[in-house]
């Protein structure tokens, strides 16, 4: 990716950073409000309302919308980085990507927030790669406006000192980089606690299948002849196995199996959802938003979780009901 950057630089270094940022496919802003159309339109909101009834969700909670793929009505995600720009409050002084990469993300965000609302906020790549922190440097430098600071950081051994400075609000996040450590520190959310500021920290990790604690048994138990026997289905190209019951939910638990197996596979994450739920329980964190399997752009065995946190300053009334987690 370097490379790449560095010779669009060369190519074209009148370009602005979001030119670079669609070269190397990697812009994904979309409509502010996709929902619009139909809360200001009376008749067609009930169309729109029943369209999204398939989720199950509203028009106002604005994550998903109607639409329509292969000549077919539909639900659609929003685009996780919108999710991530409306999260941005009059007292964000800085955002924090774990696992950042080369950055992508901070720099898409910076592209849709703009330069005037950007002068006031930091932008934080925690990356565990000194490639990544590299390219994302030099990137920031061609840009010139942007307050960037790359980071070494490690899942296993968590350290965020670089924000113990900041007053106002931090937004933290990570997309699919957890889904890489099979097991994560529990410190990370002590650390982020225990700042000054406010923090939101938002996950986009391809954990849903977590939330099935049968699935997490397998797991734990490493389970290879039940993990085999899907591998096998998949290979087939069996999308939709028969249903033994008519259990509704057979189809969303054929898909979790399949996300579960890929997990297996590939050594990915085992333990963000329960540290999530530890946390939940002790009172830390209130659950702002949770949206299983909203999307797979790219890979349909690896889809997206978002887990939508707040930290917990000061002790309060238990909020809501405890996470669902979903048995088999």
């Amino acid at each position: 990716m370097r490379k790449k950057f560095e010779l669009y630089a060369r190519k074209f270094p009148q370009d602005h950073i979001s030119a670079h940022l669609t070269r190397l496919r990697e812009l994904d802003i979309s409509r502010k409000d996709p929902c619009h159309f139909y809360r200001k339109r009376d008749f067609v909101q009930a169309f729109g309302v029943n369209i999204l009834n398939v989720v199950p969700h509203s028009l106002e909670g604005g994550f998903y919308y109607p639409n329509v793929i292969a000549g077919e009505y539909t639900a659609t995600a929003i685009s996780p980085i919108r999710y991530l720009m409306n999260q941005i409050r009059p007292d964000t002084a800085a955002i924090v990507e774990f696992g950042s990469g080369w950055s992508a993300n901070l720099f898409q965000l910076y592209v849709g927030l703009g330069a005037t609302v950007s002068r006031k906020i930091d932008y934080h790549g925690a990356e565990y790669t000194d490639e990544g922190q590299q390219t994302a440097t030099e990137m920031a430098a061609y840009d010139k406006n942007i307050n960037y600071y790359a980071h070494s950081f490690d899942y296993r051994k968590p350290d965020v000192s670089f924000l113990n400075g900041y007053g106002g609000h931090i937004l933290a996040f990570t997309r699919h980089s957890i889904e890489q450590v099979d097991e994560i520190s529990p410190l990370l959310y002590d650390q982020l606690g225990a700042l000054k500021a406010a923090v939101t920290l938002v996950h986009l990790e391809p954990v849903g299948w977590q939330t099935f604690s049968s699935l997490v048994a397998r797991r734990t138990a490493d389970d290879v002849e039940f993990f085999e026997a899907i591998g096998a289905r998949v290979a087939a190209g069996v999308v939709e196995p028969q249903a033994k019951t008519p259990d509704p939910k057979y189809k969303r638990m054929v898909q979790a199996e399949n996300a579960a197996w890929w997990s297996w596979r590939m050594n990915y994450n085992t333990n963000l959802f329960s540290i999530i739920s530890g946390n939940r329980r002790a009172n830390k964190i209130k659950m702002i938003a949770q949206e299983v399997d909203f999307a797979a752009i790219g890979n349909v065995l690896n889809p997206t979780t978002l887990f939508h946190l707040e930290f917990i300053k000061e002790p309060s009334t238990r909020d809501g009901h405890a996470l669902e987690h979903v048995s088999a």
